[in-house]
């Protein structure tokens, strides 16, 4: 059987101003192209959460997301705007079932901030990008080298310690307390984290989903998160 793989589902704006909750088409697309079979995962609370943003889960509602990990063998953090209460109570339930975790963008950072153990939604561990490299370049298929740290996860999964990437973040994740970085940029930015102590937990600040064509690396992210997800299921 193919692994599911839940994708959290991005609180976005439509073109009416209308909220929607998403999955970006190259998520979709990379996690079937790999062999896996996506599946959307959301928000418990009847609410709307742009306009509660901050709203506690019941019981209930958190009973409600570990049923709904129940049906996954992978949890995907996909890149966005926003993340809400309900993201974070999702990662930290796959964390406890040591699912294999892959945190893209603002799923890293949403990463981070857990690990440093912050509050409320405000995150001071993410910090505006001010360095020489524009890291926001959309629709680039290259826009810098990030470096690799020797015997972590990432650098098994790509068998290299230095890649090309794109990237379009403004944010960057400025410390980890349990994780660990297993990259950097060429200016010096936190690029991945991973735990160590899980069989596979990895965050990446760029988006391997949109490399599939023509990048070897972003390959082997991909096709080594769904054959993690394969092991977890035959464990279940």
């Amino acid at each position: 059987m193919k692994p599911i793989i839940g994708v959290l589902g991005r609180i976005e704006k439509t073109v009416d101003d209308l909220n929607t909750t998403c999955i970006w088409e190259a998520i979709r697309k990379s996690i079937l192209r790999k062999g896996g079979i996506p599946i959307l995962l959301l928000s418990p609370k009847k609410i709307s959460y742009p306009q509660e943003s901050e709203a506690k889960l019941t019981k209930k509602e958190r009973e409600g997301i570990r049923e709904a990990l129940s049906l996954c063998d992978g949890l995907l953090l996909q890149g966005g705007t926003n993340w809400y209460l309900f993201d974070e109570l999702y990662y930290q339930e796959a964390l406890a079932l040591n699912m294999p975790i892959l945190g893209i963008c603002l799923g890293m950072q949403m990463m981070a901030k857990v690990d440093c153990g912050i509050k409320g939604l405000e995150d001071e561990n993410l910090s505006r990008i001010q360095t020489g490299l524009n890291h926001c370049q959309k629709n680039q298929q290259y826009v810098h080298s990030v470096y690799l740290k020797e015997n972590t996860l990432l650098t098994t999964l790509v068998d290299k310690t230095k890649i090309k990437v794109n990237s379009r973040h403004s944010y960057h994740v400025s410390k980890v307390k349990n994780l660990v970085v297993s990259a950097i940029s060429e200016d010096g930015i936190i690029e991945a984290i991973e735990n160590p102590n899980k069989s596979f937990v990895l965050g990446v600040a760029w988006h391997p989903e949109d490399m599939l064509d023509y990048d070897k690396s972003a390959n082997r992210i991909l096709e080594g998160f769904i054959e993690a997800a394969k092991k977890y299921q035959n464990k279940k």
